[in-house]
């Protein structure tokens, strides 16, 4: 499994991108993806304002599966949170990722590098 961060996603939604063969690469792997609840409602920002969802339309097609946050999970991601030093968004991916046992797949190197330090594959 693969843990998705926005910055994958935007890459894969815009052939203007600079990482967009890259992140079309990723998304096509035969690799299980994921993304957590809360990279999925920014993912979906953008295309609420205009009253579209095809992010979700995207999620399902591509059998991305959401990662849920519970209660049970709060102590766990603010301990992630505190000490990766990372803002929340990039701190719940590195969670999910170990967690499922997944890799990490961004663009952001100060995420990568994180989860690099914790022994989490990057893609």
């Amino acid at each position: 499994m693969i843990v998705l961060d926005p910055s994958v996603l935007i890459a894969f939604a815009d052939p203007a991108n600079a990482s967009h063969q890259d992140a079309k690469r990723i998304m096509t792997t035969t690799e299980a993806l994921a993304v957590t609840a809360l990279t999925g409602a920014e993912i979906l920002v953008s295309p609420s304002r205009e009253q579209q969802f095809e992010w979700r339309d995207l999620f399902h097609a591509l059998a991305v599966e959401v990662v849920p946050i519970t209660e049970d999970d709060m102590r766990t991601i603010a301990n992630m949170r505190r000490t990766s030093d990372l803002k929340m968004p990039d701190a719940l991916v590195l969670w999910a990722a170990k967690e499922r046992k997944a890799g990490v797949a961004t663009f952001d190197e100060q995420l990568r590098s994180r989860a690099e330090e914790l022994g989490l594959r990057t893609v």
